[in-house]
């Protein structure tokens, strides 16, 4: 056996060796691509406003590798330097020199690991190399392109422009909101160990602010309930322009003109009142929080469960008497602190202690298929989008990065990461490519001291071996779909 296998790699090694070669060819088949077409933007360009200047080498970082090719600058009649290539095909205005196809992969592996486990991940699955700080600088890249969205859609709601209204239909619609408190990395540098709580102050943490929102709930095969429509949005910023922005970021998923009632849930604190009261929203206390504060302030569980017995038989003035009750009859001192402590959290929200079912509001009915049920997902909603990668795992985080990981984590749990980028009108930044591109103003001859011979040459690999490669390579050149040659 050890005869007939002599000499034999293992599969492993083979896998990797065939992945190496495979990954070669295809960074210089793209090479091939880019360099066709620079010559043929040269050659339609107009040649009085885009002055060819020189060659210059540059690279594009990709699932394949590093590819290194070189393309054409040219010096515009105004004065400054394009490379019309990268601006014909978008290079290096996302991510700078990495292609979108990383760029996704890396952000992707990013929201559920650690920077350097993910920038390990892509190395190994893809013929790129990356280290940690790499995959950090493109997570933040791609953050910032969505909070760029999200300041775009704030500018058109002010602006009035209706034609980015959402096209998701529903009479009533569902929101939520909950901080998140993160370790903060300055607090962190400046004292170690000062990451602790004290009652309801943290010190070496700041409160990230999230909101959901969604049109109802759908029953699954199973048996158990999903919200549907869920579209979330978190950030550090100050209440004015964190409401802002997630209500133009609702206003551009839901067609918010339909919108009859809208039900908001919180926990009582004073921003998400202000939300409610800018929104002339049906607000409602979070039945997890007021079912937490009872069982932080309340030793008993007798005296407990009869507080909570209270609220489901919707009688709020008793569950508000017996807590009172248990005041006047207390006698340690750090139990009477925590029982006017709950008195005082529930009176002053009194009004909205029970939920909205059970104080006789009506709503529309909802839409076929869809369920309206008792809100109070916020805390399981946190857990899902931001505290597992952000909170359980002892990291401390900076303001700029946390907040762009957080849209990060909240785009790719909900509506996608691809759901708003690039969708929005952006500002006029001129048509530098709308003649630059005119077939019809191409010249025979390039500018000056250039005799344009190549112009009439052949396309590449026009006269050699043709392999199912170059073919390929070829057809897209001429813009034909690959699926469609009968040669392959």
């Amino acid at each position: 056996m050890e005869t007939i296998t002599e000499g034999i790699m293992e599969f492993k090694s083979l896998e990797k060796t065939v992945f190496a070669v495979m990954c070669q060819i295809a960074r210089e088949q793209i090479v091939l691509y880019l360099r066709t077409w620079d010559r043929i933007i040269m050659s339609r360009r107009d040649t009085k406003e885009y002055r060819f200047h020189s060659y210059k080498a540059t690279h594009i970082l990709t699932v394949f590798g590093k590819v290194e090719y070189e393309r054409a600058y040219y010096r515009e009649k105004s004065g400054g330097f394009i490379a019309l290539l990268d601006e014909a095909m978008g290079i290096g205005k996302g991510y700078g020199m990495i292609g979108e196809n990383l760029a996704e992969m890396i952000v992707a592996e990013c929201a559920d690991k650690s920077f350097r486990k993910a920038a390990e991940t892509i190395s190994d699955l893809t013929g790129q190399t990356i280290n940690r700080m790499g995959a950090w600088n493109v997570l933040q890249a791609f953050g910032q392109k969505i909070e760029s969205q999200a300041a775009r859609l704030e500018e058109l709601a002010e602006n009035d422009i209706t034609g980015q209204l959402g096209n998701i239909p529903t009479p009533v619609l569902f929101e939520e909101f909950d901080d998140v408190w993160l370790n903060s990395q300055r607090a962190k540098r400046r004292k170690k160990g000062a990451l602790v709580e004290k009652g309801r102050k943290r010190i070496g943490k700041r409160p990230m602010r999230i909101g959901t929102a969604y049109t109802g709930w759908k029953r699954q095969k199973d048996g158990s309930y999903e919200t549907v429509n869920k579209v979330a949005y978190a950030s550090f910023g100050d209440v004015p322009s964190f409401l802002s922005r997630f209500e133009a970021l609702s206003r551009h998923f839901f067609d918010m003109d339909g919108v009859e009632r809208l039900v908001m849930n919180g926990d009582g604190e004073s921003w998400i009142k202000t939300a409610a009261a800018r929104s002339d929203a049906i607000l409602q206390l979070d039945p997890f929080h007021r079912s937490r504060a009872i069982t932080r302030a309340v030793k008993d569980k007798g005296d407990r469960k009869a507080i909570s017995d209270a609220f489901k038989e919707k009688d709020v003035e008793k569950a508000l008497e017996m807590i009172g009750g248990l005041i006047s009859t207390g006698s340690e001192e750090a139990t009477l602190k925590k029982l006017v402590d709950l008195l005082t959290y529930f009176d002053n929200n009194r009004e909205h202690l029970l939920p909205w079912q059970d104080r006789g509001i009506s709503i529309p009915a909802p839409p076929e298929g869809v369920e309206y049920r008792n809100m109070g997902l916020q805390e399981h909603n946190n857990c899902d989008l931001l505290t597992q990668r952000m909170k359980h795992r002892k990291g401390s985080w900076s303001t700029e990065g946390a907040n762009n990981m957080a849209k990060v984590l909240c785009f790719r749990n909900t509506v996608g990461l691809g759901s708003m980028l690039g969708t929005l009108p952006e500002m006029p930044t001129g048509d530098r490519l709308k003649d630059a591109l005119s077939a019809s103003k191409a010249p025979i001859y390039d500018g000056k001291g250039y005799d344009g011979t190549w112009l009439r040459a052949a396309l590449p690999l026009e006269e050699t071996f043709v392999t199912h490669g170059r073919e390929a390579i070829r057809n897209l050149v001429r813009q034909r779909p690959i699926a469609d040659l009968k040669s392959i």
